[in-house]
Formats: C-alpha cells, sequence, structure tokens
C-alpha cells in the first residue's frame, strides 16, 4: 500500500492479511476490524466469530497501517501509556514519537485505513464487502460506509464509536460514569458515584480512574465491575491498597507496540479528531477558553482537570501540524446494521450507539445487560451477531 495516496512511488507499507480458503463461500467476503486505533486484528479477533458465519462468509482481517509487528513502536510513548485512552502522556515520549514520525505522521488517519480496505476489496476481486468493526473499528466501518456505500453488504457495530466523532476531552464518559457505577451496584450499601469523586477532589488522578475503570469494563477483564465498588469505598475510608491493586492490574503502561501500538493511536486520533485549537493561532490559549466553558456538574464524578489532562489533549496539543481528517458529507449509514452495545461500557458511553442508531437509515441496536466493552466477546453478543448475518 502506498503511504501516500497522491505520491504512489513514494514511501509504501506492507500490511499483512490473512484470508480464509472457501473463496466461493455463499454469503460473500466478511472483514473484521479492530479497535484502539492500534490494535492489530489477526492475532485477536477470529476467536469472536461464530462456527456457523465461518462457513457461510469468507473471513478476512488485515493489521491496519501502522499495526502489529510491522508497526509503529515509539518505545518512551509505549512504556508511558501503552494503549490507553486517557493517561496522560509525558511531553518528552510525545515530542520524541512526533520526531520519530517525522513528515509521515500525518498518514495515519482513517480515511487513508477506509482507501486501504477498498484497495484491499479490490484485489479480493468481490463487489461487496460485510465489515464488522468494534470500538474504533466501527468507526473505520462507518466511514467505509459513507464513502464506498454501494460496496457493502451489511455492518456489524459493536461498541460504538459515532462516525461524526467525539469530544477528546472525553465529557460524554464521565457523564456517563454514574449511571454505569450505580448500576453495577446491586447489594451496594454506600454511594460508589460519591466515593469517586470524593477520591478525585482528595488527589487520587481522575485519569488513573478513569483508566482503572474502562479497562475493567471489557469484557474480556470485569465488565460486571465487581469489587470496584467496595475498593472506592475503602479508599475514601483509608484503605487504598486495593484501589492501588486495582490500577496496576489494569493500567495500559508497557503494553506492547504490537498488541496496541501507542505511536499509531497517537497519529490516528490527532487526525481524526476536532480539537478546541483546530483552525486556531494559539492553541493553548483556546484549549483555556474551551476548559472554562466547561460545566462540571457534566463532568461529575470527574473534574475539569481530568478534562485538561487527558491523554488526546495533552498528547495532540503537542502532536505537529499534519494533515486533517476530512469524511464524507452523508449523515446516513447503510440501511442494514446491526449495532451492539453492553450496558457497562465504559470506553464508549451507550448514547453513542443510541445516537448511530438514530441517523442510520436503518439500524437494529442490542444493548446487553451487564455487559461491557467489546461484546462479540459476550456469548450473547456473538448470537446477536450470528442471527443477524445469518437470517
Amino acid at each position: 500500500m502506498p503511504l501516500d495516496r497522491q505520491r504512489p512511488d513514494g514511501p509504501s507499507l506492507d500490511l499483512r492479511v490473512i484470508a480464509a480458503d472457501n473463496v466461493d463461500a455463499p454469503r460473500g467476503v466478511l472483514l473484521l476490524l479492530s479497535g484502539g486505533p492500534g490494535q492489530p486484528a489477526i492475532p485477536t479477533l477470529s476467536h469472536n466469530v461464530d462456527p456457523d458465519v465461518l462457513r457461510e462468509y469468507r473471513l478476512v482481517m488485515f493489521d491496519q497501517r501502522g499495526t502489529g509487528a510491522g508497526g509503529l513502536n515509539c518505545p518512551a510513548l509505549q512504556e508511558t501509556v501503552g494503549g490507553s485512552d486517557f493517561l496522560t502522556p509525558p511531553a518528552a515520549a510525545v515530542d520524541q514519537c512526533a520526531e520519530q514520525l517525522g513528515s509521515n505522521a500525518g498518514y495515519y488517519g482513517t480515511p487513508d485505513t477506509v482507501d486501504d480496505i477498498e484497495q484491499l476489496r479490490q484485489v479480493l476481486k468481490v463487489n461487496r464487502l460485510t465489515l464488522d468493526g468494534t470500538s474504533y473499528g466501527s468507526f473505520t466501518a462507518e466511514q467505509y460506509g459513507l464513502k464506498y456505500p454501494d460496496r457493502v453488504q451489511a455492518l456489524v457495530l459493536d461498541s460504538v464509536v459515532p462516525h461524526k466523532g467525539f469530544d477528546p476531552m472525553g465529557v460524554d464518559l464521565m457523564a456517563a460514569t454514574s449511571a454505569v457505577l450505580r448500576s453495577a451496584c446491586h447489594a451496594c450499601t454506600t454511594d460508589p458515584v460519591a466515593d469517586l469523586a470524593w477520591l478525585v477532589r482528595h488527589g487520587v488522578s481522575g485519569t488513573d480512574l478513569m483508566e482503572m475503570l474502562s479497562v475493567s469494563s471489557l469484557n474480556s477483564v470485569n465488565p460486571t465491575l465487581n469489587g470496584i465498588p467496595a475498593a472506592l469505598h475503602a479508599a475514601r475510608n483509608g484503605d487504598d491498597s486495593t484501589l492501588k491493586e486495582l490500577i496496576q492490574r489494569t493500567t495500559s503502561k508497557g503494553l506492547p507496540y504490537d498488541e496496541l501500538s501507542a505511536g499509531l493511536h497517537m497519529a490516528t486520533l490527532c487526525s481524526d479528531l476536532h480539537f478546541p485549537w483546530s483552525g486556531k493561532p494559539n492553541h493553548q490559549t483556546a484549549l483555556d477558553d474551551a476548559v472554562r466553558r466547561l460545566e462540571p456538574k457534566r463532568l461529575y464524578p470527574y473534574d475539569v482537570a481530568t478534562a485538561r489532562a487527558q491523554l488526546m489533549i495533552q498528547g495532540c496539543l503537542r502532536w505537529p501540524a499534519a494533515r486533517v481528517s476530512t469524511y464524507p458529507a452523508a449523515q446516513e449509514l447503510l440501511p442494514r446494521a446491526l449495532i451492539l452495545h453492553g450496558s457497562n461500557d465504559l470506553f464508549c458511553p451507550l448514547d453513542w450507539s443510541r445516537w448511530e442508531q438514530a441517523h442510520a437509515k436503518a439500524a437494529q441496536l442490542v444493548v446487553i445487560p451487564g455487559s461491557g466493552h467489546s461484546v462479540q466477546r459476550d456469548p450473547r453478543g456473538r448470537q446477536a451477531v450470528r442471527t443477524f448475518l445469518l437470517h
């Protein structure tokens, strides 16, 4: 693949692709798209697919540009934030990664991946694709569907990132935290939301707490959030040992780059998202103005300092100006889509999936009670996909 499609004779990328050998599968190609951004698909996704689906579709996966063993490796950034969406990145690690990527930093946006998918479709010699994307992969699937609507048979959107994008300060997720925490606290005699708010006000890092809760909500970790309310309450009362252990156990720091590339994560987000300083000459002043406009009640149980400290703000504030991602003007997705969301997801608020359904021509939304992020890891989620794809 060319790094820059305007320079076909310039630098190129080798993207790993794996495809099942049932070339004549009756329902065509099912392309799985991984999350992150920064996660490779080939090592992680195939176990989520129902065996009957594998017989009816030709399964195809590829490691998106910048991911996997041949992907972007920024060691200092990888060690300090790994695959996190929230942890505050050290300035030196951001600068080092940006310097390492140099002029190539702007060629890892979602529109580049969308065109890689279209080139892959042409290589596969099929007219249409069924796309199944989880988390950031749902955003990639949506953008492909908007740009190439005639090339899509159906979409499965799991733990949705809406195609309109989202606020990099994390306001939507902070606003959704209270309902998720309280719904997961069936036998609590105390209020875990009040405990979380107290800890944030008394010096516990809000970004560390967001990281702990979001990673815990993964269906592969602790989607019921078992034990977390008790740990928050104990910490408020002076015993923070369990909370510290939870934070340590769920951190993304040091995650290997071939499992989720921190460099690719930063490069994509800084190209894709709209920031308070976008199009303005003084980035710091624009950020200060945006922070002053934040509504503390909407951030509760977190605070303004948490919003300001997040990876996407502090990392992209320092990231060099590069190509800004542009998207199709269309406002609707394709007619046939399944949207999956776990009620306890603390990476992607449920309202994002509701918004996506409202802005699709015809989409079915399935919310799995007690499930978390990456719903196809839950048997109920896999069954919903099986029904959608085979009937």
